[in-house]
């Protein structure tokens, strides 16, 4: 009695069907992954110009007190804080450096690291989303006006 064998294309042909379905079942995750990322919001912050004064400077820390021109304050208002993450900033008479320094109009004096003259600037600013109840105020830029 002789056994008959399937057809060598035959047999080929059934080894390439999981082959296929496994292609298949991968580009269907890759799209799907894509199309996840894709429609997740896209964490981008707009910079804006603000002028105003600074009352109160730690060059230590890079935290500065800023009040912006033209904003009334309630008297329980607090200080708006921002952190100066910027190594690239402006002196008064338009000279830029980016040598790393701290910005001299944010600067105390005599080697003081904290500063509570009220010194003219303009900052470039961003609202960083801490996923807390307030958000970091950040100055990406800083030129000094006085």
């Amino acid at each position: 009695m002789k056994v008959e064998r399937p057809a060598l294309g035959a047999t080929i042909r059934r080894a390439r069907v999981p082959v296929v379905l496994t292609v298949i079942a991968a580009g269907i995750a890759a799209l799907g992954g894509y199309w996840t990322g894709v429609s997740h919001d896209r964490h981008s912050a707009t910079a804006v110009v603000l002028t105003g004064a600074v009352t109160w400077s730690n060059e230590e820390t890079r935290l500065i007190a800023f009040e912006v021109d033209g904003v009334v304050r309630k008297p329980d208002d607090g200080d708006t804080i921002y952190s100066v993450l910027t190594d690239n900033w402006q002196d008064v008479a338009g000279t830029s450096h980016s040598d790393g320094t701290y910005p001299t109009c944010l600067g105390g004096n005599g080697g003081d690291p904290v500063s509570t003259d009220h010194h003219r600037a303009e900052l470039t600013v961003i609202d960083w989303d801490t996923d807390g109840a307030q958000r970091m105020h950040v100055a990406v830029r800083v030129r000094c006006l006085d």
